[in-house]
């Protein structure tokens, strides 16, 4: 069907004539009222209209309009007028009720059209979608095969949205991109950079696709979904009878290759998104960001303005080791100020290494001689009571009849006990000590005392 036997072929009159301002205010009005009552009489629009535009109908001239001179003498006959005209280029239908009064029925092609103006007059980013986690939401709360059909077909309409939103996307950077380069002041640059940028297209489109519908994080639970789907040929028989009794197809064979189509083409769209589309808008983000940066850093250095001037003479204080006396001399025409702030760096310099300077040898007395009585003492007491006799012979006490002790059965009820354990693993690799100790992971505590785990085993003696 070509595009004017769908539409009437002067419904676009009004806003190609002088007065497309008003018409297109007065459209909005019609939307308004669309909005908010399901039956619209016309009364309603007269009064939305005479109350909402009465400033633009008083300031009107209606030259070259087909308006009598009775509709043109106050804002009452200007609204009337413009209520006639919509409906004679086919905006809107009248008929009349059971209670005798006018009603007004929009087509479907100017709701869509209404809507579509609408959207393009409130310029809001679209917030809140979810298309790719609608996708897999849909795809893992279907039980039946009728929640699966009709999860397959959400599935499909929201990754079609999706590749619309990341064209959109795309070609909104480029626009952006394209404006800037026409921009000849820094605050214009910034404005368009921070607020216009920024907010309608990072904030509302690209941080969400990188965090909240991410394609990386839900590409493979979709696709595994689908693949468990399309290898399920009982499944794919039961959704395809649902299918057919929806009315989505004239066969059953019809509505499971429509099925097959879909799947097959969301994992194909899916193995492709990023190549094909993520990464291309991530080129054209750095490319727009690094030529909006290079644009406000050229105006600002070409800026011959006090502002340009002073550019200049902090970048070079900035280079400049003798900062603070060149400071003190322009202070007098300049008010500056040094500012400083503290970061988690701020406590902590890295040690420079030095370098060693050689100092004369300190020498160290090698004196063996025992010089008090209370050293010989205790010489004495280590070589008689915690000698390797005596620890040899302590261990030997331990072990009694048997050949292996382990730590759980030794005696530990003194010092003396747990001083003697820790000597017996230190002597067992002595030659001559009559036991082998084998240290087992993990310690055993009794009595206060800690010793590691360990089998104390007699050696063999050699026939």
């Amino acid at each position: 069907m070509k595009f004017f036997e769908a539409v009437p072929s002067e419904l676009f009159s009004p806003l190609a004539s002088p007065n497309r301002i008003l018409y297109a205010d007065a459209l909005d009005v019609l939307y308004a009222a669309y909005q908010e009552n399901l039956k619209i009489r016309e009364d309603v629009l007269y009064s939305m209209l005479r109350g909402r535009l009465e400033q633009e109908l008083a300031d009107a001239t209606f030259e070259d309009e087909d308006i009598d001179e009775e509709e043109l003498r106050d804002i009452s006959g200007r609204a009337r007028f413009l209520i006639r005209k919509l409906c004679s280029k086919g905006w809107f239908e009248k008929e009349r009720g059971d209670d005798f009064e006018e009603y007004i029925t929009i087509p479907n092609y100017s709701s869509r059209l209404l809507e579509l103006f609408h959207q393009l007059r409130d310029d809001s980013p679209a917030r809140g979608y979810s298309y790719v986690f609608g996708t897999l939401k849909t795809a893992d709360d279907s039980n039946n095969a009728y929640d699966k059909m009709t999860a397959l077909y959400s599935a499909y309409d929201n990754t079609t949205a999706l590749i619309s939103l990341l064209q959109m996307v795309y070609h909104n950077v480029k626009h952006y991109f394209q404006t800037q380069i026409d921009m000849q002041d820094v605050n214009q640059v910034l404005a368009a950079h921070f607020n216009d940028f920024g907010q309608k297209v990072v904030e509302a489109y690209i941080r969400p696709l990188k965090i909240k519908d991410s394609v990386p994080k839900y590409r493979v639970p979709i696709q595994s979904v689908l693949r468990r789907w399309e290898e399920d040929d009982t499944l794919l028989m039961a959704m395809a009878n649902e299918a057919l009794r929806d009315k989505r197809g004239k066969t059953l064979e019809d509505c499971r290759a429509d099925l097959l189509r879909k799947i097959f083409w969301i994992e194909e769209r899916y193995d492709n998104l990023e190549k094909d589309y993520l990464e291309e808008i991530d080129t054209q983000v750095r490319r727009y960001t690094r030529a909006a940066t290079q644009k406000i850093e050229n105006l600002t250095n070409r800026d011959q303005s006090v502002r340009g001037n002073l550019n200049v003479l902090l970048t070079a204080l900035s280079r400049n080791r003798r900062a603070s006396e060149l400071v003190d001399q322009i202070q007098p025409a300049f008010q500056l100020y040094e500012q400083s702030f503290l970061s988690e760096k701020s406590l902590w310099y890295r040690k420079r290494p030095e370098k060693r300077t050689k100092t004369a040898s300190v020498l160290i007395q090698d004196d063996q001689a025992l010089n008090t009585e209370e050293q010989v003492r205790a010489a004495q007491l280590l070589q008689s009571k915690y000698g390797r006799a005596a620890v040899n012979a302590y261990v030997q006490g331990w072990l009694g009849d048997a050949d292996i002790r382990c730590s759980e059965e030794l005696s530990l009820e003194e010092d003396k006990d747990y001083i003697m354990s820790l000597l017996a693993i230190l002597g067992s690799k002595d030659a001559s000590a009559g036991y082998v100790v084998q240290e087992i992971n993990g310690t055993f505590c009794k009595n206060a005392y800690s010793i590691p785990q360990m089998q104390i085993r007699r050696k063999e003696k050699k026939p």
